[in-house]
């Protein structure tokens, strides 16, 4: 193996045994406990290593830098982790600060070991513009490598744990960064893979540093109601113990305590008092089943009071990240209210370390209670590909961190975890991308629902999906989960490309059709010849640009008419294309809501660049001083075999002013079986009022029929259609 030099020392990268660094001899035993002599052989090559290349390097506190590897790697001893994660933990900043290859560690330690450590060192080496895009892009390679080896995130928050009990020694405006990263990142990212201790010290060492003042005041809260909270914690626990051994079931009763920011964020956020959130006592039963799980809910009911609501079965359906327990709320002794979880052995290792229960404990039970959070994991890799940028990717991880779940059924009764305030449109993402961009309506316990409703646990969602289906840039304003969201954004862009090639190729064909020739004649050598002085590389792409007003298509045209060798005719032949159920040619057309145009109107059609084909009035005012433009403007006209449609039109009325002159009016439409949309009224003199109508029609002739109408009722002065009206409103 090669060597290096650093800071003035030739740094070996392959030590004799008599050159290995001991271990802090409490470390030494409970590594020897843990693992072979040759595994602790290499921890000590590691540890070695990284010694080497931190010398002459101190930390704030005037320490030698290796003091921090070193208790990075005893963090994750204590969370049971592997030979590799452990090496990773003593080598984490090497890349970093001291200039190591990455192949060095590859080499001697493993390429798993090499990818943990540079999954977790900062970007140091590139060149952001900003701290913002530097700590953007070390996010997402910390999230993209977590994608391929949770290790990565399990190695990074032992080392962000050390920072953070050893904080003071920094700066002030960094503490404060710091820390407000801890609670923002490494906090949430803690809870989704199930690692709640790790969490409750981040969150608790974040919270002391940023409001160390508020921080004292709970504690010493707490600390003065103890004496009484003891007394009673005590008497409840030997009485739940009691019922539970006269009914034969093994059990540890603990007295679960709050963590300090879990106290002060649920007095923030509920806006509850100190003594209303401390009045809760908490308890945990641990039992030896599941079994005994669901029988030790039962005994607790018989003898305390539930309190309605406020059960929860995590068992049957565990939470995303893993966590397993039955979630009980009951009056005990005095109607004092008491919070019960129930757990197996398991499901408490589960609770407490997360994913890190996993790496040395293999039954059933936990691998199969780990899909959750290996699920997710995955998903990030899926995530960053249809991210349109670095900053949409983190926001999107960033957003996913924070949430409650709910969990909701498909038709066939398999489980989703979703989001709080998830839609039927989050749903159908995260059981396919396909079926979101394919769906059209949902049902919800069988019935029929809006696609925004907020989902509830328990609830089974039916999901009704079209083949030509289009995705509503609306949905982006009520979808939460980010895999939905930054779906729906890939699909918008796939549909405007795909709607401004075939705008594109609608413009080009229609000015090829004056000089009498067609898009097809153009094949081969002519046609390639054509894309390289357009300055494309394909048709698709000429066709696009022409379609998003990047190229216009008469000097297109031009270049194709050149191609062949003929001139443009002169006398131009004008074609007007056929409208036919809601498309030209086969593609796809919006309706200008400046002008509500209805069948039987004339029209014509524009090429919009966020849009695609709009057809307007033809006397619309946004058309009308462009319409001799042919690059973008083309006369249409209806087919006399559309399916009917209903189109909303605006109409005014002019009315004597009295009760009961609107119900007159709308008396009217009703009795025509015209849907009134909306109705607006205002004032026109003393005594005329102006009632300016939304109304769903057929076509011009059933718009006529009934204008004639209301015309001719008696209080009505005058009855008009306001083409722009639309646009004033």
């Amino acid at each position: 193996m090669s060597e290096r030099v650093l800071q003035g020392h030739n740094l070996q990268t392959n030590f004799k045994s008599e050159e290995l660094l001991r271990f802090p001899a409490d470390l030494y035993n409970q590594l020897k406990k843990d693992f072979s002599r040759k595994q602790v052989n290499l921890m000590r090559q590691a540890y070695t290593f990284a010694s080497r290349a931190h010398d002459g390097q101190e930390r704030m506190d005037g320490k030698p830098y290796i003091s921090h590897p070193l208790e990075v790697a005893r963090i994750l001893v204590e969370m049971n982790m592997d030979v590799d994660s452990i090496c990773a933990g003593l080598m984490h900043d090497v890349l970093e600060d001291c200039n190591i290859e990455k192949t060095n560690i590859d080499k001697t330690f493993g390429k798993d070991v090499s990818e943990i450590v540079d999954g977790v060192s900062k970007i140091g080496k590139l060149d952001f513009q900003s701290r913002a895009e530097r700590d953007i892009n070390s996010f997402q390679k910390m999230a993209l490598a977590m994608a391929k080896d949770v290790r990565v995130i399990v190695v990074k928050l032992a080392d962000r744990l050390h920072n953070m009990r050893t904080i003071d020694f920094l700066p002030r405006n960094k503490q404060i960064r710091v820390a407000k990263e801890t609670l923002e990142i490494y906090g949430p990212i803690a809870l989704r893979i199930g690692m709640q201790k790790v969490r409750a010290e981040l969150e608790d060492l974040a919270f002391d540093c940023l409001h160390p003042l508020r921080a004292e005041m709970l504690k010493s809260a707490i600390k003065k109601s103890s004496g009484g909270r003891k007394k009673i914690v005590y008497k409840i626990r030997k009485e739940i113990k009691s019922h539970l051994k006269a009914n034969q079931i093994m059990s540890t009763v603990k007295g679960r305590e709050k963590n300090l920011f879990s106290i002060y964020r649920k007095i923030k956020t509920k806006h509850k008092p100190f003594s209303e959130v401390l009045d809760v006592y908490g308890f945990r039963i641990i039992v030896n089943s599941v079994e005994d799980c669901y029988r030790s809910l039962g005994l607790i009911h018989n003898y305390y009071k539930p309190i309605e609501q406020r059960f929860k079965d995590y068992i049957a359906i565990p939470k995303s990240n893993g966590y397993q327990a039955l979630h009980t709320t009951l009056l005990a002794l005095d109607s004092i209210p008491i919070e019960i979880q129930i757990q197996t052995k398991n499901m408490e290792l589960i609770a407490e370390n997360g994913i890190c229960a996993h790496a040395n404990y293999k039954n059933e039970d936990i691998n199969d209670s780990s899909f959750h959070i290996r699920n997710w994991m995955e998903s990030l890799q899926d995530l960053h590909e249809k991210s349109p940028s670095t900053e949409d990717f983190v926001e999107s991880i960033k957003t996913d961190l924070f949430s409650d779940e709910v969990y909701v059924f498909s038709p066939k009764g398999e489980i989703f975890n979703l989001k709080t305030g998830s839609t039927p449109v989050d749903f159908a993402y995260e059981v396919h991308t396909d079926i979101g961009n394919s769906l059209v309506g949902c049902k919800i316990n069988r019935k029929y629902a809006p696609l925004n409703v907020q989902l509830e646990s328990g609830q089974t969602v039916e999901i009704e999906t079209d083949k030509k289906a289009i995705v509503d840039p609306g949905w982006l304003n009520f979808v939460v989960m980010s895999k939905a969201r930054t779906a729906i954004r890939a699909q918008l862009r796939h549909q405007k490309t795909s709607s401004a090639r075939k705008a594109g190729k609608l413009l080009l064909e229609s000015e090829l059709k004056r000089s009498g020739k067609e898009l097809k004649e153009y094949k081969g050598s002519i046609l390639k010849s054509i894309l390289k002085r357009a300055g494309v590389r394909s048709l698709n792409q000429l066709l696009t640009d022409i379609g998003l007003g990047k190229k216009t298509s008469t000097i297109v045209a031009e270049r194709f008419y050149d191609g062949l060798q003929i001139r443009k005719d002169n006398k131009k032949i004008v074609k007007s294309f056929e409208l036919k159920n809601n498309k030209i040619d086969g593609l796809s057309v919006t309706y200008g809501k400046c002008c509500m145009p209805i069948e039987g109107d004339s029209i014509v059609a524009h090429s919009d660049t966020e849009r695609g084909i709009v057809i307007h009035h033809s006397r619309c005012n946004e058309v009308t001083p462009y319409k001799q433009d042919e690059e973008r403007y083309i006369p249409s006209f209806w087919s006399k075999n559309n399916k009917k449609q209903l189109r909303p039109c605006h109409i005014k009325v002019l009315s004597e002013s009295g009760p009961g002159v609107l119900a007159d009016i709308a008396s009217t439409f009703t009795k025509s079986d015209i849907n009134i949309i909306s109705v607006v009224s205002k004032s026109a003199g003393s005594k005329l009022t102006e009632f300016s109508f939304d109304i769903e029609i057929y076509d011009l002739e059933e718009l006529k029929k009934i204008m004639r109408k209301v015309r001719s009722m008696k209080i009505v002065s005058s009855c008009i259609r306001d083409i722009n009206e639309a646009k004033k409103k």
